[in-house]
Protein backbone atom coordinates (compact mmCIF):
# COMPACT_ATOMS: atom_id res chain seq x y z
CA UNK A 1 0.00 0.00 0.00
CA UNK A 2 1.56 3.76 -0.97
CA UNK A 3 1.35 5.96 1.41
CA UNK A 4 -0.73 8.39 0.08
CA UNK A 5 -3.74 5.25 0.05
CA UNK A 6 -3.05 4.94 3.56
CA UNK A 7 -3.66 8.37 3.92
CA UNK A 8 -7.23 7.73 1.89
CA UNK A 9 -8.08 5.17 4.03
CA UNK A 10 -7.39 6.82 7.20
CA UNK A 11 -8.83 10.07 6.15
CA UNK A 12 -12.01 8.46 4.62
CA UNK A 13 -15.05 11.18 3.83
CA UNK A 14 -18.07 11.39 2.52
CA UNK A 15 -18.07 14.51 -0.33
CA UNK A 16 -21.77 14.42 -1.02
CA UNK A 17 -22.41 14.99 2.49
CA UNK A 18 -19.94 16.08 3.82
CA UNK A 19 -19.89 13.87 6.48
CA UNK A 20 -17.65 10.84 7.50
CA UNK A 21 -18.09 7.39 5.64
CA UNK A 22 -18.90 4.79 8.27
CA UNK A 23 -15.41 2.90 8.76
CA UNK A 24 -17.02 -0.96 8.16
CA UNK A 25 -19.22 -0.28 5.31
CA UNK A 26 -19.87 -2.69 2.75
CA UNK A 27 -17.55 -5.55 5.48
CA UNK A 28 -19.05 -8.69 6.51
CA UNK A 29 -18.61 -9.52 10.60
CA UNK A 30 -18.83 -12.51 12.48
CA UNK A 31 -19.22 -12.15 16.38
CA UNK A 32 -18.69 -15.08 18.23
CA UNK A 33 -20.45 -14.57 21.92
CA UNK A 34 -22.60 -12.05 20.18
CA UNK A 35 -26.02 -12.18 22.33
CA UNK A 36 -24.88 -10.03 25.05
CA UNK A 37 -22.20 -8.08 26.93
CA UNK A 38 -18.98 -6.85 25.06
CA UNK A 39 -20.38 -9.22 21.76
CA UNK A 40 -23.48 -7.78 21.46
CA UNK A 41 -21.81 -4.57 21.80
CA UNK A 42 -19.23 -4.95 19.40
CA UNK A 43 -21.73 -6.27 16.86
CA UNK A 44 -24.17 -3.01 17.28
CA UNK A 45 -20.63 -1.17 17.19
CA UNK A 46 -19.69 -2.60 14.12
CA UNK A 47 -22.78 -2.52 12.64
CA UNK A 48 -23.58 0.97 13.28
CA UNK A 49 -20.14 1.88 11.10
CA UNK A 50 -21.63 -0.14 8.02
CA UNK A 51 -20.93 -3.95 8.28
CA UNK A 52 -23.25 -6.96 8.30
CA UNK A 53 -23.20 -8.85 11.30
CA UNK A 54 -23.55 -12.60 12.11
CA UNK A 55 -24.21 -12.88 15.66
CA UNK A 56 -23.16 -16.18 16.95
CA UNK A 57 -23.82 -17.75 20.70
CA UNK A 58 -24.84 -20.90 22.87
CA UNK A 59 -28.47 -19.40 23.47
CA UNK A 60 -30.41 -18.91 20.20
CA UNK A 61 -33.03 -17.09 22.08
CA UNK A 62 -30.60 -14.19 23.06
CA UNK A 63 -28.80 -14.58 19.83
CA UNK A 64 -32.05 -14.17 18.05
CA UNK A 65 -33.26 -11.31 20.40
CA UNK A 66 -29.64 -9.55 19.71
CA UNK A 67 -29.91 -9.43 15.86
CA UNK A 68 -33.96 -8.56 16.00
CA UNK A 69 -32.49 -5.33 17.41
CA UNK A 70 -29.88 -4.75 15.49
CA UNK A 71 -32.42 -5.39 12.51
CA UNK A 72 -35.15 -3.00 14.03
CA UNK A 73 -32.81 -0.12 13.57
CA UNK A 74 -31.86 -0.37 9.94
CA UNK A 75 -28.61 -2.94 10.23
CA UNK A 76 -28.42 -6.14 8.49
CA UNK A 77 -27.99 -9.25 11.19
CA UNK A 78 -28.50 -12.82 10.75
CA UNK A 79 -28.11 -15.38 14.66
CA UNK A 80 -26.17 -18.63 14.37
CA UNK A 81 -26.43 -20.58 17.35
CA UNK A 82 -24.16 -23.37 18.48
CA UNK A 83 -20.78 -23.96 20.70
CA UNK A 84 -17.55 -22.52 19.46
CA UNK A 85 -15.53 -25.18 21.50
CA UNK A 86 -17.31 -27.93 19.09
CA UNK A 87 -15.72 -28.23 15.65
CA UNK A 88 -18.58 -28.93 13.28
CA UNK A 89 -20.55 -25.69 15.07
CA UNK A 90 -17.87 -23.56 14.40
CA UNK A 91 -17.43 -24.39 10.99
CA UNK A 92 -21.72 -23.89 10.67
CA UNK A 93 -20.72 -20.38 11.86
CA UNK A 94 -18.66 -19.75 9.19
CA UNK A 95 -20.58 -21.21 6.39
CA UNK A 96 -23.61 -19.64 7.43
CA UNK A 97 -22.19 -16.12 7.56
CA UNK A 98 -20.51 -16.50 4.26
CA UNK A 99 -24.26 -18.09 2.99
CA UNK A 100 -25.87 -14.83 4.33
CA UNK A 101 -23.58 -12.19 3.31
CA UNK A 102 -21.26 -14.45 0.56
CA UNK A 103 -18.00 -12.94 2.37
CA UNK A 104 -16.50 -12.62 5.72
CA UNK A 105 -14.11 -9.82 6.39
CA UNK A 106 -13.75 -9.87 10.08
CA UNK A 107 -14.02 -12.64 12.92
CA UNK A 108 -14.21 -11.33 16.13
CA UNK A 109 -13.98 -14.02 18.97
CA UNK A 110 -15.36 -12.54 21.82
CA UNK A 111 -17.22 -15.78 23.39
CA UNK A 112 -15.76 -16.37 26.80
CA UNK A 113 -15.93 -18.33 29.94
CA UNK A 114 -15.07 -17.26 33.09
CA UNK A 115 -14.25 -19.74 36.12
CA UNK A 116 -14.04 -18.33 39.62
CA UNK A 117 -11.47 -21.47 41.74
CA UNK A 118 -7.64 -21.73 41.95
CA UNK A 119 -5.14 -24.65 40.48
CA UNK A 120 -6.86 -27.01 43.59
CA UNK A 121 -10.31 -26.30 43.12
CA UNK A 122 -10.48 -26.73 39.31
CA UNK A 123 -11.88 -30.35 38.40
CA UNK A 124 -10.41 -31.29 34.96
CA UNK A 125 -14.28 -30.91 34.02
CA UNK A 126 -14.05 -27.20 34.90
CA UNK A 127 -10.69 -26.73 33.01
CA UNK A 128 -11.72 -28.27 29.65
CA UNK A 129 -14.70 -26.09 29.85
CA UNK A 130 -13.00 -22.91 30.44
CA UNK A 131 -10.20 -23.96 27.90
CA UNK A 132 -12.42 -25.20 25.23
CA UNK A 133 -14.60 -22.06 24.79
CA UNK A 134 -11.52 -19.12 25.77
CA UNK A 135 -9.32 -20.55 23.70
CA UNK A 136 -9.85 -23.35 21.79
CA UNK A 137 -12.93 -21.63 20.25
CA UNK A 138 -10.46 -19.28 18.97
CA UNK A 139 -8.10 -21.65 17.54
CA UNK A 140 -11.47 -23.62 15.81
CA UNK A 141 -13.28 -20.17 14.80
CA UNK A 142 -9.99 -19.14 12.90
CA UNK A 143 -9.49 -22.06 11.70
CA UNK A 144 -12.50 -21.72 10.05
CA UNK A 145 -12.50 -18.77 8.50
CA UNK A 146 -8.73 -18.19 7.49
CA UNK A 147 -9.36 -20.14 4.14
CA UNK A 148 -12.12 -17.85 3.07
CA UNK A 149 -9.95 -14.26 4.40
CA UNK A 150 -6.97 -15.95 2.54
CA UNK A 151 -8.97 -16.62 -0.56
CA UNK A 152 -10.30 -12.72 -1.05
CA UNK A 153 -7.02 -11.75 0.15
CA UNK A 154 -7.82 -10.31 3.09
CA UNK A 155 -9.16 -10.31 6.73
CA UNK A 156 -8.87 -9.53 10.10
CA UNK A 157 -9.10 -11.23 13.29
CA UNK A 158 -10.23 -9.60 16.38
CA UNK A 159 -9.44 -12.29 19.98
CA UNK A 160 -10.86 -10.72 22.89
CA UNK A 161 -8.53 -11.81 25.85
CA UNK A 162 -8.15 -9.68 28.75
CA UNK A 163 -5.97 -7.81 31.24
CA UNK A 164 -5.27 -10.65 32.97
CA UNK A 165 -3.64 -12.67 29.96
CA UNK A 166 -0.70 -10.72 31.46
CA UNK A 167 -0.70 -10.33 35.35
CA UNK A 168 -1.81 -13.29 38.08
CA UNK A 169 -5.16 -12.78 39.70
CA UNK A 170 -5.88 -15.22 43.20
CA UNK A 171 -8.51 -17.71 42.11
CA UNK A 172 -8.87 -17.37 38.42
CA UNK A 173 -6.08 -20.58 37.53
CA UNK A 174 -7.87 -21.60 34.29
CA UNK A 175 -9.43 -18.42 32.97
CA UNK A 176 -5.88 -16.49 33.50
CA UNK A 177 -4.21 -19.19 31.10
CA UNK A 178 -6.79 -19.79 28.37
CA UNK A 179 -6.55 -15.71 28.10
CA UNK A 180 -2.61 -15.75 27.94
CA UNK A 181 -3.02 -18.21 25.36
CA UNK A 182 -4.89 -16.56 23.41
CA UNK A 183 -2.52 -13.76 23.08
CA UNK A 184 0.16 -15.81 22.03
CA UNK A 185 -2.07 -17.63 19.48
CA UNK A 186 -2.92 -14.33 17.87
CA UNK A 187 0.81 -13.09 17.78
CA UNK A 188 1.67 -16.93 15.57
CA UNK A 189 -1.65 -16.19 13.86
CA UNK A 190 -0.32 -13.04 12.57
CA UNK A 191 3.19 -14.17 11.72
CA UNK A 192 1.84 -16.72 9.80
CA UNK A 193 -1.02 -14.81 7.81
CA UNK A 194 0.05 -11.49 7.42
CA UNK A 195 1.86 -12.32 3.85
CA UNK A 196 -2.00 -13.42 2.66
CA UNK A 197 -3.17 -9.64 3.73
CA UNK A 198 -4.76 -11.05 7.32
CA UNK A 199 -4.33 -8.60 10.28
CA UNK A 200 -4.67 -10.56 13.78
CA UNK A 201 -4.95 -8.56 16.98
CA UNK A 202 -5.93 -9.43 20.57
CA UNK A 203 -8.59 -6.86 22.68
CA UNK A 204 -7.50 -7.13 26.27
CA UNK A 205 -10.70 -5.52 28.57
CA UNK A 206 -10.16 -4.96 32.13
CA UNK A 207 -13.61 -5.45 34.33
CA UNK A 208 -16.07 -4.77 32.35
CA UNK A 209 -20.02 -4.23 33.08
CA UNK A 210 -21.49 -7.38 31.85
CA UNK A 211 -23.95 -10.32 32.72
CA UNK A 212 -21.03 -12.47 33.04
CA UNK A 213 -19.40 -9.79 35.61
CA UNK A 214 -22.24 -9.75 37.12
CA UNK A 215 -22.78 -13.08 37.83
CA UNK A 216 -20.00 -13.21 40.33
CA UNK A 217 -21.38 -10.87 42.56
CA UNK A 218 -24.68 -12.59 42.73
CA UNK A 219 -24.01 -13.36 46.37
CA UNK A 220 -22.66 -9.86 47.43
CA UNK A 221 -18.87 -10.10 47.07
CA UNK A 222 -17.23 -11.56 44.19
CA UNK A 223 -13.52 -13.06 44.04
CA UNK A 224 -11.65 -9.50 44.28
CA UNK A 225 -13.78 -8.19 47.05
CA UNK A 226 -16.96 -5.64 46.67
CA UNK A 227 -17.73 -4.45 42.92
CA UNK A 228 -16.57 -0.95 44.65
CA UNK A 229 -12.96 -3.25 45.68
CA UNK A 230 -13.00 -4.14 42.08
CA UNK A 231 -13.40 -0.97 40.00
CA UNK A 232 -10.52 0.15 42.78
CA UNK A 233 -8.10 -1.97 40.73
CA UNK A 234 -8.30 0.12 37.62
CA UNK A 235 -6.65 3.75 37.69
CA UNK A 236 -9.88 5.45 36.53
CA UNK A 237 -11.95 4.56 39.77
CA UNK A 238 -14.46 2.18 37.86
CA UNK A 239 -14.77 -0.45 35.88
CA UNK A 240 -15.75 -0.63 31.60
CA UNK A 241 -19.03 0.00 30.07
CA UNK A 242 -19.22 -2.34 26.47
CA UNK A 243 -19.76 0.00 23.96
CA UNK A 244 -15.98 1.31 25.70
CA UNK A 245 -14.74 -1.74 24.71
CA UNK A 246 -16.95 -2.29 21.09
CA UNK A 247 -15.23 1.01 20.25
CA UNK A 248 -11.89 -0.81 20.32
CA UNK A 249 -13.36 -3.71 18.30
CA UNK A 250 -14.19 -1.14 15.73
CA UNK A 251 -10.75 0.77 16.01
CA UNK A 252 -9.02 -3.50 15.33
CA UNK A 253 -11.67 -4.37 12.64
CA UNK A 254 -11.59 -1.29 10.75
CA UNK A 255 -8.46 0.09 8.27
CA UNK A 256 -7.80 2.78 11.11
CA UNK A 257 -5.13 0.34 13.01
CA UNK A 258 -3.99 -1.11 9.29
CA UNK A 259 -0.23 -1.05 10.57
CA UNK A 260 -1.24 -3.13 13.54
CA UNK A 261 -1.11 -6.87 13.28
CA UNK A 262 0.08 -9.39 16.63
CA UNK A 263 -0.43 -6.87 18.72
CA UNK A 264 -2.26 -6.73 22.26
CA UNK A 265 -4.24 -3.53 22.44
CA UNK A 266 -5.26 -3.38 26.58
CA UNK A 267 -8.63 -1.39 26.98
CA UNK A 268 -8.42 -1.68 30.71
CA UNK A 269 -8.76 1.56 32.71
CA UNK A 270 -4.99 1.52 33.90
CA UNK A 271 -5.79 -1.63 35.63
CA UNK A 272 -1.91 -3.49 34.40
CA UNK A 273 -0.27 0.09 35.16
CA UNK A 274 -1.01 -0.38 39.38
Amino acid sequence: MSLDSTHDALDRHDHMSGRPARRLEGKVILVTGGGSGIGEASAAACAAEGAAVVLAGRRQELIDEAAERLCAGGARAVAVAGDVGNSDHAAQMVQATVASFGRLDVLVNGAGQELVANALDTSEESWDRVMATNLKGVFLLSREALPHMIKQGSGVIVNIASQLAFVGARNFAAYTASKAGVVNLTRSMALDHAADGIRVNALCPGAVDTPLLRRQFADGDGPQGTLDDLARLHAVGRIGRPEEIAAATVFLACDDSSFMTGASLVVDGGYTAQ
